[in-house]
């Protein structure tokens, strides 16, 4: 009976540990892209946000809102899509949106985001959350370049400018068929 309350309290450990790992990994990683990245120069960038006063009171707000509600609404885009394997709580569905956000900061193309969710569940489960999280990315990316598409079709109706010739029955062409492929990709399985 020790031995499993040992492991268990090393499994608690080993977890905490890791957690603080890569907090501490995100924001090195984020610190060197700022540091070492030649295009960005920090004087230039905070001689343009005192001009066009940039942090202010009612901006940082706003964007601290806006912030939060794109947090709350992965939170709970992750509790419906993971309901079918788990029924997650708020609280919980928070801790493993928000840290697999975290992991994903310093792996190329949010891939960590996969592997983070899936470590909280048990090796059964595994396969069927990268599954549930694929899922939802697809159909957040289908989303948006849905609404990308009619955003950038109304956009070049409304401004016909020489930089931007697109064809709408083009567009649309395209979207169908990417439709159509889903559609049948879908139907096959």
């Amino acid at each position: 009976m020790n031995k499993s309350l040992l492991s268990d309290k090393a499994k608690q450990f080993f977890f905490v540990i890791i957690k603080i790992a890569i907090v501490v990994i995100a924001f090195y990683t984020i610190y060197k892209r700022l540091v070492e990245n030649s295009e960005i120069e920090i004087s230039a960038f905070l001689r343009l946000s005192r001009e066009n006063k940039l942090f202010s009171l009612k901006n940082i707000l706003f964007l601290t809102a806006l912030t939060t509600l794109n947090w709350f609404l992965e939170v709970l885009k992750w509790k419906i899509l993971v309901n079918p394997v788990s029924n997650l709580n708020l609280k919980s569905a928070a801790e493993q949106s928000l840290g697999a956000l975290t992991a994903s900061l310093f792996t190329p193309n949010r891939i960590g985001e996969y592997g983070a969710k899936a470590i909280y569940y048990e090796a059964q489960n595994r396969k069927s959350i990268l599954a549930l999280n694929y899922l939802g990315n697809m159909m957040q990316m289908g989303t948006t370049v849905f609404f990308g598409t009619i955003g950038l079709v109304l956009f070049q109706k409304k401004h016909q400018t020489a930089l931007l010739k697109i064809d709408a029955y083009h567009v649309l062409g395209v979207v169908s068929l990417l439709i159509i492929l889903v559609v049948l990709i879908l139907k096959s399985k």
